[in-house]
């Protein structure tokens, strides 16, 4: 008797968890020294003509397309590939991983668009999509060796074939609004970001927060058919409000840009009342609550912030620094170590089980986003904060010092606890191979 190998859903949360954490790992240690740099300027000596300014965009491009995108890939993979498959997805990774590289290199070299998450320029604006391209290939052959395994077009076929339709857009979109005759979403008057241009940024991420339950394959409630035709439905009103704001220059003081805004703000009780329609991992329960709790604090403080009184004073401010890390380190995070719990089974040992690592992260992320809301207060009342030696900035500054130590050590114990995972894995892989008594 052969042994079947092992599953393909463990070997990918694994390769999906590494090659996320060590990406996430490296933003973060980027972002250690910018925070390093706040306090100490004269540190930027030594590295010469890498300066704060190349080093920030490239702190932003590896969180948002290393750390924020690889656990959607893996989530991609899995909905894609056969549980009994046995799947090497290191190569979409490898190639991902290596046009993110290129384009940190080009980024501290200055070869950037200078567009806020759309840097790339140069060799980085093809590599990119380049890699997306691979991607996409690979996802399409595991679509199609599906097909012919399973002799038929059924309902997950045309929804593999739909999201391939959809995903083969996004090279495309990426390589044209990276070019210098795209202008960004940005109101020349206010210099903020328009209420369309977010409420379909944020619309962007709901399409994907409904995904999750389905991609994951969570055992359904009874409610569970109800509240997804409500959420569809909910969906279209919300892009029918989006389609009919204004998509020019619109400032935030025009009543239609906050209205269409306020959307948002439903959607927090809706995607808590949809993820209670599904079953959840015991052990994920805690990062499921905590993406709740981080969902729920972004998308109230962001529509708070847009407001015109609000913003004036917030605009330009590191209240901004603190929005993003909401996002990033708040929501994004929980929402991700869901994912990467939820790939496969999930172990007591597993990073995504680790009591103390999650509280780590959670409260570094706090002292994170509470320090520079303060501080961005502090300078849209009183812009001279930031100038000359002020002890309120600086042990603000080093309050986020220490939180991003704090994310630091989280993430290494993320990666060690993986390491043991992997380790034991394959090495009783290797003694189960080694017991087999083959017959023939």
């Amino acid at each position: 008797m052969i042994e079947r190998p092992q599953p393909a859903g463990r070997q990918l949360q694994c390769a999906t968890a590494l090659y996320s954490l060590l990406w996430l790992l490296a933003a973060n240690l980027v972002g250690l020294w910018l925070a390093v740099l706040l306090i100490w300027p004269e540190c930027g000596k030594w590295l010469g003509e890498l300066t704060y300014g190349g080093w920030m965009p490239l702190h932003m491009d590896w969180q948002l397309y290393g750390w924020c995108s690889l656990p959607l890939v893996g989530l991609l993979m899995a909905y894609f590939f056969n549980n009994d498959d046995r799947v090497d997805a290191h190569l979409g990774f490898i190639v991902w991983s290596i046009a993110i590289g290129i384009g940190g290199v080009l980024s501290l070299h200055g070869v950037v668009s200078g567009k806020l998450f759309l840097n790339w320029s140069g060799v980085g604006r093809i590599a990119f999509p380049a890699a997306q391209i691979l991607l996409w290939t690979i996802l399409c052959g595991a679509s199609f060796r599906r097909c012919q395994r399973i002799g038929k077009f059924d309902t997950k076929q045309w929804m593999q074939l739909g999201l391939l339709a959809l995903l083969i857009l996004s090279p495309i979109s990426l390589y044209w609004t990276a070019g210098a005759s795209v202008y960004p979403p940005i109101d020349p008057e206010s210099g903020g970001a328009t209420g369309h241009s977010l409420l379909a940024s944020s619309l962007g991420i709901i399409f994907i927060f409904g995904l999750l339950p389905i991609f994951l394959k969570l055992k359904s409630r009874a409610c569970a058919a109800v509240r997804r035709t409500r959420y569809t439905i909910a969906y279209v009103c919300s892009l029918v409000a989006w389609a009919f704001l204004d998509h020019g220059n619109a400032s935030n003081t025009q009543i239609g840009q906050v209205m269409g805004l306020a959307v948002l703000l439903a959607w927090v009780p809706f995607v808590i009342r949809y993820y209670q329609a599904y079953e959840w991992s015991p052990q994920l329960l805690r990062w499921l609550k905590a993406f709740l709790f981080w969902w729920g604090f972004l998308t109230v403080s962001g529509f708070i912030s847009f407001l015109p009184e609000v913003l004036a004073v917030m605009k330009f401010t590191n209240g901004l620094v603190a929005h993003a890390h909401l996002a990033m380190a708040g929501m994004l995070g929980a929402f991700n170590m869901l994912i990467l719990g939820a790939l496969g089974r999930s172990e007591p040992n597993d990073p995504w089980c680790d009591q103390s690592a999650f509280w780590l992260w959670n409260v570094g992320t706090m002292l994170y986003v509470v320090s520079m809301l303060v501080q961005g207060v502090r300078e849209g009342l009183d812009p001279t904060v930031l100038f000359g030696a002020n002890a309120g900035t600086t042990t603000l500054y080093a309050i986020r010092l220490l939180a991003g130590l704090i994310l630091i050590i989280a993430n290494v114990r993320w990666l060690f606890l993986l390491d043991v995972v992997r380790g034991k894995a394959q090495a009783s892989d290797s003694q189960r191979v080694g017991d087999l008594n083959y017959e023939f």
